[in-house]
């Protein structure tokens, strides 16, 4: 039940519903561009069906490890992640996230599997913006798919932490993006992608109180976070200059002009993929738009263009968030990495 901070049949959303969803005076949909190539959700393994790489081998192998988290993870996207483990982290995030093209886009699909948030902490047949690039996240970071949930759960929850609702990092801006960063999962490279603005939000008592959707939130007020916030934000003018700069696998967060007595600013979230033609850049996101909700590819500069007719709460930039290495992984990775290009005039200033 996640995906930015939106509130939806009285349960919270982390973020993706209000993301996209635009009054009718916005530029119509039909004006959308291409989306990617889409194919049916990979169906899913059977209740307690190994995962590939469990079972010790002749070599040696070490035994398997404790048991799958909630959510049985599709052998396919298993079997995956162990092959392209070594690989660049755009090219593991695309490749896993590839079986997932065509699933549906799902509002409050995931909760604690609790009394406040029944549902399930894990699922692969339905995903919201958020949920979505955790699950691709966490299975391209982790050394060995058992090792995904633990990732997950630092993500949603924060490290150490209860995966209580309470706990739950529901509010992008105060919470998932600075426990990320402080967790060591991502890093923010916005402003090395060209010229910033920051965007600053002070978040008070008062905000929370005087948020029309407060009230959807299953939480106490001491729970609510407070204090001063801020993020690196390239225009959409200037983003779509650098698109073919961002790198792959980077997060790309949609951030809203802030709004007085509305504690959110982030409403949606993607990555980028290798693309054949680098001079047209993709984006891969669980979202709403278009007549089919589901997990696509969109045009990067499509998608910068698209946003700019969302008149009721307008779009202010762009943050971009990387996911970083960890252990013996950063080595390899960075020695089997292609070459790197010649940076653009824009990257060389």
């Amino acid at each position: 039940m996640r995906c930015l901070l939106v509130p939806f049949l009285g349960l919270v959303i982390a973020g993706c519903a209000a993301a996209e969803a635009e009054p009718a005076s916005a530029k119509p949909a039909a004006a959308a561009g291409p989306a990617g190539p889409a194919a049916s959700a990979a169906p899913a393994a059977s209740a307690g069906a190994p995962v590939p790489g469990d079972e010790a081998g002749p070599d040696g192998a070490p035994p398997p490890g404790p048991p799958f988290d909630e959510g049985v993870l599709p052998e396919e996207l298993a079997r995956i992640a162990l092959e392209v483990r070594d690989r660049p982290i755009g090219e593991r995030m695309a490749a896993i996230s590839a079986p997932l093209m065509g699933t549906p886009y799902l509002i409050d699909a995931t909760g604690e599997g609790g009394e406040i948030d029944p549902d399930p902490p894990a699922r692969y047949d339905a995903f919201d913006c958020l949920t979505f690039v955790e699950e691709i996240m966490a299975l391209a970071l982790a050394p060995d798919p058992r090792s995904a949930p633990a990732i997950r759960n630092d993500l949603r929850w924060g490290h150490g932490r209860d995966r209580s609702y309470e706990n739950r990092h529901h509010f992008m801006l105060e919470q998932w993006i600075p426990a990320a960063i402080e967790n060591g999962y991502l890093t923010d490279i916005t402003h090395t992608l060209g010229e910033t603005h920051r965007v600053r939000k002070t978040v008070t008592a008062k905000t929370w109180q005087w948020w029309k959707k407060r009230e959807l939130f299953k939480l106490p007020d001491s729970k609510l976070p407070t204090g001063d916030y801020e993020l690196q934000v390239l225009s959409l003018a200037e983003a779509l200059l650098v698109a073919e700069d961002i790198p792959d696998g980077a997060l790309i967060l949609t951030v809203r002009k802030s709004k007085d007595y509305v504690p959110i600013v982030v409403s949606h979230l993607g990555f980028k993929v290798p693309s054949a033609d680098p001079a047209v850049p993709l984006m891969r996101h669980a979202t709403k738009m278009g007549k089919t909700p589901r997990v696509r590819n969109d045009k990067l500069k499509y998608y910068l263009e698209h946003v700019r007719w969302y008149h009721w709460w307008p779009v202010d930039g762009i943050t971009v968030l990387m996911p970083r290495e960890a252990g013996p992984r950063v080595s390899r990775t960075v020695a089997l990495a292609a070459p790197p290009s010649s940076p653009s005039p824009r990257a060389a200033r």
